[in-house]
């Protein structure tokens, strides 16, 4: 276990340059190999992109192993480097005037998807506002205290990703805090409802939908996409205080995060199986 900790350690705290090296050869395994990411990513981009081109599909394909990749040794600099130093990358910031703003006056929740570093989110976010976040251990345990602990940093909260969590959490909106929720993860049985996503019937979790109707928090779009050498973090508002029914909730928030996916289709995780299970409980891929 000590090994494994200074080995992510040492690739954490290497430089740029190197990460980046890293990632572009690690990235020829991916994109080269029968990987399950690979044929997972292929699976889901001829899903949502029925009408694009073969080889523009293969070339995003092809990119989307690479920023995979690459944000993999990223991932792990946010882990181990410190706060300081990781905000830096942040070179722009949008948005985030309005939602300290709304901060003021009562809760926040923030929907945070799978795309470019979310883990430099949370700390670049922390630096202005703590919050509450659900948290599954991973398997490793020394990787698991690893992440914990980075998350953990500014002062914010994890909690246990259970019912008693999501008590914790509606509790912390209610008392005018900020809750971070990832809205793209695939729920378990009964707590999802399909709705679309890139026109296609995704099985969604109701969550969001839940907490936002029991404590009336603003919901906002959060993001964090690389541009170049540096970072771009963003918080969106998204105007659905007052929508009631839940389909269209959902369908309204998996609509705004399918236009920021569209805008930055190669930083999204792919190879994450969003649309393996149909309303019919078939299977649209193995």
């Amino acid at each position: 276990m000590q090994l494994i900790q200074r080995f992510v350690e040492a690739l954490g705290k290497s430089p740029v340059a190197l990460r980046r090296v890293l990632g572009f050869l690690s990235s020829f395994w991916l994109q080269w190999l029968p990987t399950k990411s690979k044929r997972i990513t292929g699976e889901n981009l001829r899903l949502a992109f029925p009408y694009m081109q073969s080889s523009t599909r293969r070339n995003l394909l092809r990119a989307s192993l690479r920023d995979l990749a690459e944000k993999f040794f990223d991932l792990l600099a946010t882990w181990i480097q410190s706060e300081q130093v990781v905000r830096k990358w942040v070179k722009t910031s949008d948005g985030l005037s309005d939602f300290m703003l709304a901060c003021e006056n009562g809760p926040t929740l923030i929907l945070l998807p799978h795309l470019g570093n979310w883990e430099l989110f949370g700390i670049w976010l922390s630096g202005y506002r703590s919050y509450t976040a659900m948290f599954r251990p991973l398997r490793l345990n020394v990787l698991s205290d690893i992440v914990r602990g980075a998350r953990e940093r500014g002062g914010n909260s994890l909690v246990v990703a259970s019912h008693i969590g999501v008590k914790a959490l509606l509790k912390g909106l209610r008392q005018g805090e900020t809750v971070i929720i990832l809205p793209d993860q695939t729920p378990s049985k009964g707590k999802g409802e399909f709705v679309p996503f890139f026109g296609i019937e995704t099985l969604t979790a109701t969550l969001p939908y839940r907490l936002a109707q029991a404590s009336g928090a603003r919901i906002f779009l959060g993001y964090a996409v690389r541009s170049g050498s540096h970072y771009t973090a963003g918080l969106k508002e998204l105007d659905l205080q007052t929508v009631q029914d839940q389909r269209q909730w959902l369908q309204q928030m998996n609509l705004e995060i399918e236009g920021l996916v569209r805008a930055y289709p190669e930083q999204y995780q792919w190879e994450y199986s969003r649309f393996r299970r149909a309303p019919d409980d078939t299977l649209r891929y193995d």
